[in-house]
């Protein structure tokens, strides 16, 4: 029997995953290799959510998740 691998579409890329707490701060832990002080901009399913619902914000394995950082240049 195969096992499904849990993970988080993020960017429109598969991002393998398993979280005990399935909140989006978690994730982006993760997904940020602990950077989490980063200026980034983050949207599930296609809404903004603030850096003060990070903590509160629940995530499913079907949540498309956008993360996006500033850059210099033109």
């Amino acid at each position: 029997m195969f096992s499904k691998k849990k993970g988080y579409n993020i960017n429109g890329d598969f991002f393998l995953c398993n979280l005990q707490e399935p909140f989006l701060d978690k994730l982006l832990v993760k997904f940020l290799n602990n950077n989490i002080n980063i200026n980034v901009a983050v949207a599930v399913n296609s809404v903004l959510i603030q850096r003060s619902e990070w903590k509160k914000k629940k995530i499913c394995f079907n949540d498309k998740i956008e993360v996006v950082r500033p850059f210099n240049g033109g």
